[in-house]
C-alpha cells in the first residue's frame, strides 16, 4: 500500500477535486443563473447554498496548499525524514505553476482586449500578471478570466513559505496562532475603510489563517500517526466526528449565504467566518485521514481524484471559457436575455463543462504532467520522449550515407 493511502492523506486528493467542482459550480451559477433544488419526502433540501457560496472553494484550495506544502517538513520534524531543500522547492513550484499559467495568460490576452483601454494597456497588464502582482491593482483581465488574483496570492505564499515552515517546525502552535491572528487583525484593520475594496482585501495577509490551518492539519496528521496507532474503534469514532464536522461546515455555509445579499454582508462574514471555515475544514480533513477505509474511499473516489489531477488547469481555464460562451450567446438562446431561457441554461452548462474538461485535460496530459515527470514519475502524462525517440529511429538514412557505409 502506498504511503499516501496508508496515512489516509489520499483524502486531500478528493478534497482538491471537490474544491474545483465547487468553484466551477459557483461560476456556472453566476453566469447561467441556474439554481439547483432538491426535495426529499416533500421537504426542500437547501442544496442551492453550495453553488451560491462556491467562491469559498478558493479557501479550500489554499488550505490544501498549506497542507501539501508543509507535509514534508512536518514529517522531517516529527519522524526525521528528509525535507525538500529551498532550490528543489522553488523548482518544483515553478514547473507546476508557470508553464500552464503562461499558456492560459497568453490566451486570455486575446479575450481581454475588449476590456482593456486599447492595445497599449496589454503590456503593463501582462507584466503585472507575469510577475504575479496582479492582486495589487485593479485587474481588467478579471473581466475575461476572474481567477488570476488567487494565483498571485498562492505564488506570494511560496515566497514566504520557507521561512514560515522553518518557524512552524520549531514552534507550531505559536506560529499558527501568529498567522491566524495576523490575518484576522489585517481584515479588521481595513474593515472600516476598505471592506469592499478587493485590492486591499485580496492580499496574502488576509488569507494567512487559511494557510495556517492547512499547515496545522499536516502537523497534526503526522504527529498522530507517529505517536498513536489507529485501531478500528478509533477509526469509527473519527468517521462520526467527520460527519459531525461536515454538518457544522454546511451550517456555517448557510450563515454565509444568508448575509451575502445584504449590504457588505459577504465582506463582513469574511472577517471571522473565513477563520472559522478554515478551522472546520482543517479539522474535517484531519478526521477524514483517520476515518474508516470506506469513508476515505468515498472522499477520494475516482471522479474526484481525476478532477484533482486536472484541477489546476480547470481553475485556470473555466471562467475564461464560461464567460466567453455567455458573452457570445453560445449556445444560442431563444430569448433576448439567455437567463430567461431555461433550456439555454442546460445547454450552456453541458457545452461549457465539456469544453472546460476537454481543455484542462489536454493541457494537463500534454504539458503539465510531462513537465512534472521530469522531476519524478507521474501517471497520466504524455510520453514526449517516446515520440522523439520514435521519430529519430524512423528517420531514413540518406542514400549517400548508406553507400559510404557499404
Amino acid at each position: 500500500m502506498r504511503e499516501h493511502e496508508r496515512s489516509g492523506t489520499e483524502v486531500f486528493d478528493g478534497l482538491r477535486g471537490f474544491a474545483i467542482l465547487w468553484v466551477l459550480a459557483y461560476h456556472t451559477w453566476l453566469f447561467s443563473w441556474f439554481t439547483p433544488y432538491l426535495k426529499v419526502f416533500g421537504h426542500d433540501v437547501p442544496v442551492s447554498v453550495i453553488p451560491r457560496v462556491g467562491y469559498l472553494g478558493v479557501e479550500l484550495f489554499f488550505l490544501i496548499s498549506g497542507f501539501c506544502l508543509f507535509i514534508p517538513d512536518a514529517r522531517a520534524a516529527i519522524i526525521g525524514t528528509s525535507s525538500l531543500g529551498l532550490r528543489a522547492f522553488a523548482w518544483r513550484r515553478a514547473v507546476k505553476i508557470v508553464p500552464s499559467y503562461a499558456l492560459a495568460l497568453g490566451v486570455t490576452i486575446a479575450f481581454a482586449l475588449e476590456y482593456l483601454h486599447g492595445t497599449h494597456d496589454v503590456w503593463p497588464a501582462l507584466l503585472k500578471h507575469a510577475t504575479f502582482v496582479q492582486n495589487f491593482y485593479d485587474d481588467a483581465f478579471g473581466k475575461a478570466n476572474s481567477v488570476f488574483w488567487s494565483l498571485a496570492i498562492e505564488v506570494q505564499f511560496y515566497l514566504v513559505f520557507p521561512a514560515l515552515a522553518w518557524t512552524f517546525r520549531r514552534a507550531p502552535l505559536p506560529t499558527a496562532t501568529a498567522m491566524i491572528a495576523g490575518a484576522v487583525l489585517y481584515r479588521l484593520w481595513f474593515a472600516g475603510c476598505c471592506l469592499e475594496d478587493e485590492v486591499i482585501m485580496r492580499q496574502l495577509p488576509a488569507y494567512l489563517d487559511v494557510f495556517a490551518c492547512g499547515m496545522s492539519a499536516a502537523y497534526i496528521v503526522t504527529w498522530l500517526h507517529a505517536r498513536y496507532p489507529t485501531p478500528q474503534r478509533a477509526r469509527v469514532t473519527a468517521t462520526f466526528v467527520t460527519l459531525g464536522l461536515a454538518a457544522a461546515i454546511f451550517g456555517l455555509l448557510q450563515t454565509c449565504d444568508a448575509v451575502q445579499y445584504t449590504l457588505h454582508g459577504r465582506a463582513r462574514w469574511d472577517l471571522f467566518g473565513r477563520t472559522e471555515l478554515a478551522a472546520l475544514m482543517g479539522a474535517f480533513a484531519v478526521a477524514s485521514c483517520f476515518a474508516v477505509r470506506l469513508w476515505r474511499a468515498i472522499v477520494a473516489n475516482p471522479v474526484l481524484v481525476f478532477l484533482s489531477i486536472v484541477s489546476y488547469n480547470m481553475y485556470l481555464w473555466h471562467t475564461l471559457i464560461l464567460i466567453w460562451l455567455w458573452k457570445h450567446d453560445v449556445p444560442r438562446a431563444a430569448t433576448p436575455n439567455p437567463h430567461d431561457d431555461d433550456h439555454w441554461k442546460f445547454a450552456y452548462i453541458a457545452v461549457g463543462w465539456a469544453l472546460v474538461l476537454a481543455v484542462s485535460t489536454a493541457v494537463t496530459y500534454f504539458i503539465e504532467r510531462p513537465l512534472l515527470a521530469t522531476i519524478k514519475p507521474h501517471t497520466f502524462a504524455f510520453d514526449w520522449k517516446r515520440v522523439l525517440r520514435s521519430r529519430v529511429t524512423a528517420t531514413p538514412v540518406p542514400l549517400a550515407t548508406r553507400e559510404t557505409r557499404t
